[in-house]
């Protein structure tokens, strides 16, 4: 047996160059296709790289002896050849079978009449009006219409769209048994859409979920990822947030969320004076005590506590977060996101071993429970500036409940150093706003003065074009465009801080007017006597009853 293998191998040996060349050619080919193309490609597709590699190594090596081993040279290398390209042929069969036409390829060649269905599949997808960027950051082909999946782009587009052009900041789909119910919000205002069924909804929250990464077989717990949209207007950044329960599913994207949330400090909406009030815990020797900033849900609160924090220098100021959920990553600031999962660690260790190493700044987030509070409290004057969120309504809510929290009016005040409200306005379209004159009588109302209000404006919405009404096409027929923040600040001084003590707040509020606290309603009333806003608005948003929906 040795005798007729080392004969075999002396065969080759003593092949003349033309038949070595011969012999050797197919493996060069074979192996420059598979180590830089189809390796990359079934990896690119995930067609399990392992079984295929494997495949086609096993497929050399017998080749290999054939082409050696049977007698006759020409016959053993038809042979040796034939088994190493048919590994190669059967995974480009299953490949196309895999993946969509549009990537789709052809080894041996294409006949004239796949290359014009390809084209034709080709053109049939440039239909669609949005692609998707994967939570990789790789373009996703759209789905041909011969594709399952195209169906289910096409419905996610008529509902993405619309949304994206009607300007909306939130996207919401709650599933029942019974439907979908729909929601969009723009410029803070929630707005309901047409309902879809159950079983549509269902495919387009598995499709944007797989898009973004997330696990579309967990329909209960709550997943977070990202993904964008390539449209007409141009790129979008979806943030999706999924979650379910027995009775169905939900799913919310928000729309560019760190556009909408990173607002300078100087155009949230403060009045001048408000703004020097501000101004003054910038100061090294005024960044003490604790600032309670409140707004009721989907009244710009995160977006104010982060421009709050943004204008301090974090070169010279040690500034600290500990946050639930980072939602804005600013430049400076020490963020760390808390981990519920932990269970050595709970908040409140986590927020005292911040204020342990003596920060300068703090921003925490909503203080739910006591012993937080507490910790925060403790600090007093002589700690950091603590800036801490309250998803609460007014100034004396949030002073009460912080009270309530702390446990001791004395020590919940002592440390007191400003306190917040704000309310979002939706701004007037200057393009078809509707100039009109107040009567004295409503001017009387809204207690603003008649000798300084000449005219003030409605939402129009229309405009006319060549003699016809048309919606505004810079507003979409809305009448607004864009908000702008009305606050209430409390600066809580020497004598307010003792008052508080007490716990009279009506008094406290009755000082801090004497000293020319400028309430809410009054900030609002401004915008509509500068015509950035309606009373109608002003109205809306200082409501109880209106603010105590949910929205973003």
């Amino acid at each position: 047996m040795s005798t007729m293998f080392l004969a075999q191998a002396s065969g080759v040996m003593a092949l003349s160059w033309w038949k070595a060349l011969l012999f050797f050619f197919p493996f060069i080919g074979w192996a420059w296709l598979i180590g830089n193309k189809l390796d990359k490609d079934a990896r690119f597709h995930h067609l399990n790289v392992t079984a295929w590699n494997s495949a086609h190594l096993i497929a050399g090596l017998i080749a290999f002896g054939a082409m050696l081993f049977l007698p006759f040279f020409l016959a053993g290398w038809l042979v040796g050849v034939a088994i190493l390209y048919a590994p190669i042929m059967v995974y480009w069969k299953i490949r196309n079978e895999a993946v969509p036409v549009n990537q789709q390829f052809y080894l041996t060649g294409a006949t004239i009449a796949e290359r014009f269905e390809s084209r034709r599949m080709k053109k049939a997808a440039r239909n669609a009006l949005i692609q998707f960027k994967n939570s990789k950051g790789i373009e996703l082909a759209v789905p041909m219409k011969d594709d399952p999946e195209y169906p289910v782009h096409m419905l996610s587009e008529d509902l993405l769209g619309p949304a994206i052009d009607d300007r909306a900041t939130r996207l919401e789909l709650n599933v029942t048994p019974k439907g979908c119910a729909i929601a969009r919000t723009v410029d803070s205002v929630r707005f309901r859409s047409d309902p879809i069924n159950t079983d549509e909804a269902l495919k387009i929250i598995d499709y944007i979920k797989g898009i973004a990464g997330l696990d579309i077989e967990d329909r209960r717990r709550r997943q977070k990822g990202q993904c964008q949209l390539i449209g007409p207007d141009g790129k979008v950044e979806l943030t999706l947030t999924t979650a379910g329960s027995s009775s169905g599913q939900s799913l919310r994207i928000d729309f560019d969320l760190q556009n909408q949330i990173n607002k300078p400090f100087d155009l949230l909406g403060m009045l001048p004076a408000q703004l020097e009030v501000m101004r003054a815990l910038e100061e090294g020797h005024e960044r003490h005590g604790t600032f309670l900033v409140g707004a009721p849900h989907g009244q710009g609160l995160t977006t104010t506590c982060y421009a709050l924090l943004s204008r301090h220098d974090a070169y010279i100021a040690n500034i600290k977060t500990l946050e639930r959920e980072i939602l804005l990553r600013l430049d400076g600031p020490d963020q760390i996101q808390f981990d519920p999962s932990n269970p050595d660690i709970d908040y409140a260790t986590n927020l005292l071993s911040i204020l342990r190493r003596d920060p300068d700044v703090v921003l925490t987030a909503e203080a739910k429970e006591s012993e937080v509070a507490q910790i925060i409290a403790e600090s007093n004057l002589d700690g950091p500036l603590i800036y801490v969120p309250q998803v609460l309504g007014s100034i004396v809510d949030q002073i009460r409940t912080w009270v309530k929290l702390v446990g001791n009016v004395r020590e919940a005040t002592s440390g007191l150093r400003m306190v917040s409200n704000q309310r979002l306005l939706r701004k007037l379209c200057s393009n078809c706003r509707q100039a009109y004159q107040p009567t004295p009588d409503q001017l009387r109302k809204l207690n603003l003065p008649p000798n300084k209000v000449k005219e003030l404006y409605k939402a129009g919405g229309k405009i006319e074009i060549k003699g016809k009404i048309e919606n505004c096409q810079i507003c979409k027929g809305s009448g607004y465009l864009g908000q702008i923040a009305a606050f209430e600040v409390l600066d809580v001084n020497v004598e307010i801080r003792k008052i508080l003590s007490t716990g009279d707040m009506k008094s406290a509020m009755s000082h801090a007017r004497r000293n020319k606290m400028i309430y809410l309603q009054e900030a609002a009333l401004s915008r509509v006597i500068s015509g950035e806003t309606t009373v109608e608005e002003v109205i809306r948003v200082t409501t109880t009853s209106k603010n105590s929906k949910k929205s973003t």
